[in-house]
């Protein structure tokens, strides 16, 4: 992995254009309905259960309704900026589930759509130590260069003139790519073994369009 200095403008696009949605999933038995929903930045999620005793919480810790409670109840979550900046995770991919019902495959994830900004997603989205690792950067600008930067401090956010990075410095490059001409540039690597159970975040920047991607949080197993 290299480890020249990022020096890239910063740049932070986190405006809104499309109606905020709100998206009801039933909690209805044993499963979520529907078990796999997808939302734009700024849409709100309510988990809504009648009856029965359930509780709603993601595998990355990015929400948690608490320990099981019996309906009627209603545990809602709104994925703004501020959720995403937060709470930085693959893609914007969130898995969650019932503590209680898990064993009956009680389940169920939401995407979050962001507009306007290329998207990073890990392959795996939780890597191991002395393993492959592909970064994948989809909807970036047709044919720019991407930049692909990392911090072992922290996840920002990082003020600058330009804007918000979410990478505390210092900021290191890992590489830059070229996106093809539907936006989407890769990039494998093999994770050193000595990685093992540290802590790391990512983020891109598509120096055509000046915009970055989501962050991405993760821990090398």
């Amino acid at each position: 992995m290299k480890t020249l200095s990022l020096l890239f403008p910063l740049f932070f696009v986190c405006t809104n254009l499309h109606a905020q949605t709100t998206h009801t999933v039933d909690v209805t038995g044993m499963a979520f309905s529907p078990a796999f929903t997808d939302v734009t930045l700024g849409d709100t999620v309510d988990f809504v259960w009648g009856s029965g005793v359930h509780n709603v919480r993601a595998l990355s810790g990015a929400f948690d309704s608490g320990a099981p409670v019996g309906g009627p109840f209603v545990y809602s979550v709104t994925f703004d900026q501020s959720f995403l900046n937060a709470n930085p995770f693959s893609n914007n991919y969130y898995k969650y589930q019932c503590d209680m019902h898990i064993s009956s495959g009680m389940a169920g994830s939401i995407q979050v759509y962001t507009p306007g900004r290329p998207v990073l997603d890990l392959a795996p989205d939780l890597p191991s130590a002395n393993a492959p690792l592909t970064f994948h950067i989809w909807d970036a600008s047709p044919n720019s260069t991407v930049m692909l930067g990392y911090s072992m401090t922290g996840g920002g956010p990082f003020n600058s003139p330009f804007g918000l990075a979410l990478l505390t410095p210092p900021v290191k490059l890992v590489s830059s790519m070229s996106a093809d001409s539907a936006g989407h540039a890769s990039l494998s690597v093999t994770v050193p073994s000595q990685m093992q159970g540290r802590s790391i975040w990512f983020q891109a920047y598509d120096r055509t369009a000046t915009v970055f991607s989501n962050g991405v949080f993760s821990v090398f197993n």
